[in-house]
């Protein structure tokens, strides 16, 4: 599949009245989340928004999705602005506010983004898939793996707590193959697939 088509389907999913048209990537940590949201981004000529920014220290992935849901979709999906406060993890605590405008799509990227109360708010949901080893080594060659590691273990919990049973890969409506050997150019036109029928993870 070409970025074009999938861009293509997921503006297809826009409904009657719809202000504001959310995708979400998921994935595990590693899985490459943020650059391939960016493409999608880009492609769709979309906002896009990384979750990290707005979880409160290592132990807060849970509360992270109170946050962007409450702050930021519930707003724009009502056609009005959001507003998210984002997190200084150098400092250990919260920094400036930033404004999220109005927008006829907006792309959000990060863990457990396809998970209550985020995935309620979603037209269209992708799962980034890659093998544990891959997905380690890319954590290691990132410039903040010093400051990661110590905590990769606690953050891990958090995913498989939150992902448990919540079936997230089978509830997507794109799985993207993102493994090394598979797809060694996830960021140029083609993307490796698990194609899936249509509208799963809207609200009706």
């Amino acid at each position: 599949m070409e970025f074009a088509v999938l861009a293509e389907r997921i503006v297809e999913r826009r409904r009657p009245g719809d202000r504001c048209l959310v995708v979400g990537v998921d994935g595990w940590s590693g899985a490459g989340k943020t650059g391939f949201a960016r493409r999608l981004a880009s492609q769709l000529s979309a906002a896009c928004i990384s979750t990290d920014e707005l979880v409160p220290g290592w132990d807060g992935l849970r509360a992270s999705l109170d946050l962007v849901a409450g702050g930021i979709l519930a707003p724009v999906t009502r056609g009005e602005p959001g507003r998210w406060r984002r997190f200084d993890w150098v400092a250990q605590r919260p920094a400036e506010w930033v404004e999220v405008p109005t927008a006829e799509v907006l792309v959000v990227e990060g863990c457990c983004t396809g998970v209550p109360p985020i995935v309620g708010y979603l037209s269209y949901l992708i799962w980034l898939e890659a093998p544990d080893a891959e997905r380690r080594r890319r954590l290691q060659a990132r410039e903040d793996w010093e400051a990661y590691s110590p905590f990769f273990d606690r953050w891990r919990a958090q995913e498989v707590a939150l992902q448990s049973g919540a079936g997230t890969p089978a509830r997507a409506d794109l799985v993207v193959d993102n493994s090394e050997v598979r797809h060694a150019d996830p960021w140029g036109d083609r993307l490796v697939v698990d194609d899936r029928p249509p509208a799963r993870t809207g609200v009706d």
